[in-house]
């Protein structure tokens, strides 16, 4: 998640933060998609779209329950018609927004859309450097050169960015080097995000202990170096002590801190267990301790907020404040 820091009002963001122990939630508003990727079940369903009355609606009823910050997600979020208005209701209620993309979609008229909504951060997903990788996981052609373009656009757009990039087998050995290029010829920050088996099939993605290892070291190395990798260290430790067998530090609190909000108005923890119940009926959130997976986006939200919910104020500022001079620069 790219905190939005260019200007003072980056900085009152970072002060509510401190003060309102904001909630998380992943909007996924379409499963409709350009990309019909390897490791994802959801372009495999039936083409669904939230409908704006609902969208509207548990907004309202999140924001009751302490929601602040959204990512609107999918499925191919750009794919849904109403994406913009979407964008805009929440920016003009004060929410922080950001969104998930396969970069396909983000041609230069999509872009300066982008920039007009006031978004505060997009996150476009590379899957290799090599194109024909690209081509095969994603199932686009294209999707390489598409996604690129689109780190160049919102860089030229003024548009706040950064690269997911899925630890996966198939380009597990490159890593390092996509962290190092993304930074150094597009400008782009990295977020190195898990796979997790809720969302579709691993056979694609899993590597071996020591690959995983050995990775996450040359991570700590590159973080040393200045490389913008945005993941806190305590999250990059706790992928060791998982693959380790030794004991988990962080623990995650999916259904608290962040839910899943899908375009049916259900309401999970995460992509592992069960309902919350439907949206506009959620009456309250359930702090349940989980250490089952090491899906990043929930176990990194909740560790930050957990220390700022104990005051752990010098921890916080420790695994944020490369983030705040990446938004800064």
């Amino acid at each position: 998640m790219r905190l939005p820091f260019r200007t003072l009002g980056g900085y009152k963001h970072l002060l509510a933060e401190t003060m309102r122990f904001p909630r998380f939630a992943n909007f996924f508003i379409t499963t409709a998609c350009t990309c019909r990727c390897v490791m994802c079940n959801f372009w495999r369903l039936e083409s669904n779209f939230i409908s704006l009355s609902l969208f509207q609606k548990s907004v309202t009823m999140l924001e009751d329950l302490g929601f602040y910050n959204f990512s609107l997600t999918g499925g191919e979020p750009l794919a849904h018609p109403k994406y913009f208005t979407f964008v805009r209701h929440l920016r003009n209620r004060g929410f922080y927004v950001s969104s998930a993309t396969n970069g396909t979609l983000l041609t230069e008229k999509n872009v300066k859309k982008l920039k007009e909504s006031g978004i505060d951060s997009v996150n476009v997903s590379i899957d290799s450097l090599d194109r024909a990788t690209c081509d095969r996981v994603r199932g686009h052609t294209g999707q390489l050169r598409k996604g690129l373009e689109g780190l160049r656009l919102l860089k030229e757009y003024g548009v706040p960015y950064s690269t997911v990039i899925l630890l996966a087998k198939h380009k597990i050995h490159e890593l390092s080097q996509m962290i190092k290029l993304l930074d150094r010829v597009y400008d782009s920050p990295c977020i190195l995000s898990f796979p997790d088996s809720g969302v579709g099939p691993l056979s694609e993605m899993l590597f071996t202990k020591d690959e995983l290892l050995k990775v996450v070291d040359e991570l700590f190395v590159l973080k040393r170096e200045g490389y913008r990798l945005q993941n806190t260290n305590k999250y990059l430790s706790e992928l060791k002590h998982a693959y380790l067998d030794e004991p988990r530090e962080i623990v995650c609190y999916g259904g608290y801190y962040v839910v899943n909000v899908y375009w049916n108005g259900d309401v999970r923890p995460c992509f592992n267990t069960e309902s919350l119940g439907y949206i506009t009926e959620l009456k309250e959130l359930r702090k349940k301790p989980c250490t089952n997976c090491l899906n990043q986006c929930f176990i990194e939200f909740s560790y930050i907020i957990e220390c700022l919910h104990r005051k752990q104020f010098l921890a916080t500022l420790r695994e944020w404040w490369p983030n705040i001079m990446t938004n800064l620069s």
